[in-house]
């Protein structure tokens, strides 16, 4: 019950973002931002009559997957509290998944006022959306299906093929065993990467016109003057909530990476269900987002983004989960020593590809075939000096090497320098403060 309460405030916090960023300045608490109008929508609704769509992410991953089909969507027409995220711990074994995801559904068609909504579901998260749809009572719910990156099927989605499915794969995932579904209407990608297939505006177009039967106005993300940003802070990989975090928000300098002023622009704490209250920020500022959990020997973690330029309400802020925990195992070999930094590459809407992609963290080639092959579909890069020789030795990390998505590398950031880390990625740049292991660690974020 638990875990499905989560899920349920995940998606419900949305439409209260939405709301909060639509009210006065004295209702928004916007006192220490230097931005006093509400967001205005550059591409207005067209009608009233938008089913409400609950999207699935898959292995490893959170709500923030569909943040740019998000973006698009609300480009066209949607308001955000007709969009719903579905998030679940990915890596719990016999976990009641498929009842809570109805009971999510159910609570969204309660809410909305609409009888049925539209499923996506990307990798793992397609194969829960087959299964829960298996049963004839709950497929009634589900008007359309999108199956995105996820295995083959032998039918369409519904006990006997009757949910209409729209099946999206690409011959560039080297990752999901995709490809045509009988019954389904298919689309077949070319050179996309697992995530892209979630994530690119050439897939958007497909989803919005199988929903809508008819084109989107537009398949990009429009700008907006007064974009409204607010999200949960999970941790990583299992998305259990971090209740009591504070949240702190600060403008960067963008060649620098340093802080525009010592105090926050915007500071919150999150809720019991991880939530923190959404903030109305300038567009195109690169921003520094910190994360201070409660608790002994927690570290803070400090998120660097490029400008936002459209509302996002599913900015995800990771947390280093409990050693105890599959997940948390996996980063507890983070080393905590103040001589140098560790740092985190997401590149959260594609992968690193080798031979397509271009990523170097201070002028060192990371994009290479060896670090980054099209078959590791590589969208989380950890780099640090592993072997605490204080240089960097470019070596692989052992422990992220069987891993798919994930990689490591032996890099030493030394913390006595005063000039930033640089990451660059696809010709996008990030000035990263170098940050003291023993307290911090840097997350570098390209959407």
């Amino acid at each position: 019950m638990k875990r499905f309460l989560n899920c349920i405030f995940i998606s419900f916090f949305i439409l209260f973002s939405f709301i909060a960023c639509n009210k006065t300045d004295s209702d928004l608490d916007l006192s220490v931002s230097p931005v006093k109008n509400p967001p205005v929508t550059t591409t207005p609704p067209r009608d009233t009559s938008f089913r409400p769509i609950v999207m699935i992410h898959g292995l490893l991953a959170s709500g923030d997957t569909y943040t740019s089909f998000a973006q698009r969507f609300s480009s066209n027409g949607y308001k955000w509290s007709r969009l719903f995220v579905f998030d679940w711990n990915t890596l719990a074994q016999g976990a009641n998944d498929i009842s809570n995801l109805d009971k999510f559904i159910d609570q969204v068609r309660t809410t909305s006022g609409y009888p049925q909504v539209e499923l996506i579901g990307h990798s793992a998260g397609g194969g829960l959306a087959y299964n829960y749809l298996k049963d004839a009572s709950r497929a009634t719910k589900v008007a359309h299906y999108v199956h995105l990156a996820s295995g083959s099927q032998s039918s369409a989605a519904g006990p006997t093929g009757n949910v209409p499915t729209l099946n999206i794969w690409s011959d560039g995932d080297k990752v999901g065993q995709s490809g045509n579904i009988s019954g389904a209407k298919n689309v077949k990608m070319n050179g996309l990467d697992h995530y892209q297939v979630a994530t690119s505006a050439a897939s958007f177009e497909e989803v919005f016109q199988f929903f809508k039967n008819e084109k989107p106005q537009t398949t990009g993300i429009t700008w907006e003057s007064n974009p409204c940003i607010g999200g949960r802070v999970v941790t990583f990989g299992e998305n259990q909530p971090a209740a009591d975090a504070i949240v702190s928000v600060y403008e960067v300098n963008s060649i620098t990476g340093e802080r525009v002023s010592d105090k926050p622009m915007y500071q919150t704490k999150t809720d019991v269900n991880g939530h923190w209250k959404p903030v109305i920020v300038r567009p195109g500022i690169y921003y520094e987002l910190e994360v201070k959990e409660v608790g002994p020997g927690k570290r803070a973690l400090h998120y660097y983004r490029e400008g936002f330029t459209h509302n996002n309400l599913l900015v995800y802020l990771r947390t280093i989960p409990p050693p105890t925990s599959l997940a948390g195992f996996l980063l507890s070999g983070l080393p905590n020593n103040p001589e140098q930094s560790v740092l985190n590459v997401f590149s959260s809407s594609q992968a690193v590809v080798s031979g397509r992609d271009s990523l170097t963290v201070d002028n060192s080639l990371m994009s290479t075939a060896s670090i980054a092959p099209a078959s590791k579909t590589m969208i989380a890069l950890f780099l640090y000096d592993n072997n605490k020789n204080n240089k960097s030795d470019f070596t692989p990390i052992t422990l992220y090497s069987s891993l798919s998505f994930l990689n490591g590398i032996d890099q030493f950031f030394e913390t006595q320098k005063t000039d930033p880390i640089v990451v660059q990625m696809n010709n996008r740049r990030l000035a990263l403060r170098r940050w003291k292991a023993s307290d911090d660690i840097i997350i570098a974020v390209f959407d």
